[in-house]
Order: structure tokens, then C-alpha cells, then sequence
């Protein structure tokens, strides 16, 4: 059976970046392998109001920045998709602060359902995220962005962090 052209689209971009795995699917191949291993490991979940209330709020700030930053995307006139070239340097918003806003924000959905959840295994989730993110994903997006943008992005890069 052919693949749609959406697929190929995207394929194609994805290869031009030369990432990996959209971050996204990482995020949810994370939350599902973490939990079916803490199951398997522990068994049931541990909950407690404290936890429960500090990863609450983990949860919602990260969910917030990644609205945030898709917001700051879209204003500028740029995909919000992973596998979608940059069309614009985005600067504003989360983006002062971190050049992969979206990326911290994922580890934080993992911090956040790892402290709710009461989980270990979880919580070893977002270090793997990054890493995985931060070769995979983020050293092959910064060297497209920098051919594609040249020293808008070297300019970029020397005034706001990789990460935090």
C-alpha cells in the first residue's frame, strides 16, 4: 500500500533535520514505557497529596510553556511541527530563556506524572528524554537551523542557552 504524501512530507523533512524521532513521539514512547516497566517492576502506583499537588504543578507549568512556545511559533509565521523546517528565528516568549523550550516542557510532563504517579522509574524518564533529545534531536536541528539561517542563529545561539 503507498504512503500518503503527508507521510512522505514529513519523512523527507525529518531526514533533512536529520533528527531522529519526533520529539512527541518520544514523550509518549517515554510515558508509555514507563509506566508498563513501573508496573511490571512495582507494581501499583504509590499516590500521596503532596506529590500528587508538586507534580500537579510541574505538570501544568510545563503544559503552559509548550502552549506558550507553539503560540510564539505560530505568531511568527513557522511550523509548530518537529519535522517542519524553521522558517523564522523565534526569540520571544519562553524562547528568551531556552532555545528548546518545547524540549525542557516535555521533561516536565515526565517530572510532573513521575512525582503524581510516586514512580521511580519515571522519574529516570525525562534524563533519558534529554539525552536522547539533545543527540538525536537537538545537535542535528541546531546544525540545519545554522545553515539554514546563518548568523541570525549563530547570534541566537550566543545570546540564550541550549537548554535552561
Amino acid at each position: 500500500m503507498p504512503e500518503s504524501p503527508q507521510h512522505d512530507t514529513a519523512s523527507d523533512e525529518r531526514q533533512k533535520v536529520g533528527m531522529l524521532v519526533p520529539p512527541p513521539v518520544l514523550l509518549m514512547a517515554a510515558v508509555v514505557l514507563g509506566v508498563a516497566i513501573h508496573l511490571l517492576l512495582f507494581g501499583s502506583f504509590r499516590f500521596s497529596a503532596t506529590r500528587s499537588v508538586i507534580g500537579a504543578i510541574v505538570l501544568a507549568a510545563s503544559v503552559f510553556v509548550l502552549g506558550a512556545s507553539a503560540r510564539r511559533f505560530s505568531a511568527a509565521g513557522t511550523p509548530v511541527r518537529p519535522v517542519a523546517p524553521a522558517t523564522a528565528i523565534v526569540n520571544a516568549g519562553p524562547y528568551r530563556f531556552s532555545r528548546n523550550p518545547m524540549y525542557v516542557a516535555m521533561a516536565g510532563v515526565l517530572l510532573g506524572l513521575a512525582a503524581i504517579l510516586g514512580s521511580y522509574v519515571l522519574l529516570v524518564a525525562p534524563l533519558l528524554f534529554i539525552a536522547i533529545v539533545h543527540f538525536g534531536v537537538v545537535l542535528p536541528e541546531e546544525r540545519y537551523l545554522q545553515a539554514l539561517h546563518g548568523e541570525a542563529y549563530g547570534q541566537y545561539k550566543r545570546l540564550v542557552r541550549r537548554w535552561l
